[in-house]
């Protein structure tokens, strides 16, 4: 059985309030006392309570994360576990403890969130990814809660007009340089196939893609533009039906790297040479994408950055409410392997 509190005071021979007050770092203690404290916690191996100490200071140290998608979504996408990595590693060193919120309808995870605000029970808020329009950042600029999102802000021109903390990266030009990657290679009839575009990141590589086509002076052709969930089977039919077209594209720029992985499959299945016959780009350089073959040409992008920082900047608004709101964009760098000629 673990040790208690009332196990070290005992073997220290001084009051359970004086336990307390060692664990706590309190400075109304003798060095004497507290050098027989220590030796007990060290003997009996005495870790004190998280819930405990809660009560006792009268503050808890939880911080809810909102992951902004299904539970599905949120968990089959490599990108939330990266972020969360940065985010867990900022938290554990203030010793914060991460809430993780996902339900099947969004309605439902703001109305947890706003309960736990309003009990106390969590400290500040990280929300990680946005749709276009989001209900929960409303309602925690509503609730005066700190928060910070990771990601991109909806309903703002930039991320610098926000009245809260973000940290994201610039997909649009990012976007924008991947397919002017293409265009330099000669790619005249370049593919895009995106992702749903309710969520900002996507709406902002949609973004660059159309204005690297504008500025070469380029019509912006629609029929190379292919819209797909992000269902694995779905996007390899879309492509298919894309690259069985009468005028295909000689390059596809994908939003997201799996979008990328169905293109090869696709093209394989088709009899398409990669990248002899057909470039393909991708975004975010999942671990998957080292794997493909031939390896996918992407953009990386600085996922457990994002959470790290993130973390950061909560933690200084949970410290100091006062404190400047802060607004960090991180660069993409673009990767290039075999998948474009």
């Amino acid at each position: 059985m673990a040790a208690t509190i009332k196990d070290v005071a005992r073997l220290a021979g001084v009051s359970i309030s004086t336990v307390s007050r060692v664990t706590n770092n309190a400075p109304n203690v003798t060095p004497g006392v507290r050098r027989k404290v220590v030796r007990a916690i060290k003997a009996l191996n005495y870790t004190p309570s998280v819930v405990a100490r809660s009560l006792e200071s009268g503050t808890l140290k939880n911080i809810a994360v909102v992951m902004g998608r299904t539970m599905d979504q949120a968990f089959s996408n490599p990108d939330f576990f990266t972020i969360l990595h940065g985010l867990t590693s900022t938290f554990v060193q203030q010793e914060y403890n991460p809430l993780l919120l996902t339900d099947l309808k969004s309605s439902v995870e703001l109305s947890h969130c706003t309960k736990l605000i309003r009990s106390g029970t969590v400290q500040g808020v990280a929300v990680i990814g946005s749709f276009t329009h989001v209900p929960i950042l409303r309602r925690l600029l509503e609730e005066d809660c700190p928060f910070v999102l990771i990601g991109h802000p909806p309903d703002f021109p930039d991320i610098y007009t926000t009245p809260f903390n973000t940290v994201s990266t610039n997909d649009k030009q990012s976007a924008y340089q991947a397919v002017q990657y293409l265009l330099e290679r000669g790619h005249r009839r370049i593919g895009l196939v995106h992702a749903p575009l309710a969520y900002a990141a996507n709406r902002k590589r949609y973004d660059g893609y159309i204005e690297a086509i504008t500025e070469a002076g380029l019509r912006v052709d629609h029929t190379l533009i292919a819209s797909t969930s992000y269902d694995a089977n779905e996007a390899v039919a879309v492509v298919t039906d894309l690259l069985s077209s009468a005028h295909p594209p000689t390059a596809i720029f994908c939003t997201d790297d799996y979008k990328a992985s169905s293109v090869l499959r696709a093209a394989m299945a088709l009899g398409i040479r990669v990248p002899d016959e057909l470039s393909v780009m991708g975004h975010n350089n999942y671990s998957i994408s080292e794997l493909t073959t031939p390896p996918l040409t992407t953009v990386t992008v600085p996922m457990f950055d994002l959470g790290r920082i993130g973390g950061e900047i909560l933690m200084r608004k949970i410290a100091d409410p006062s404190a400047p709101i802060e607004n960090r964009s991180l660069p993409n760098t673009l990767l290039v392997r075999g998948t474009v000629k």
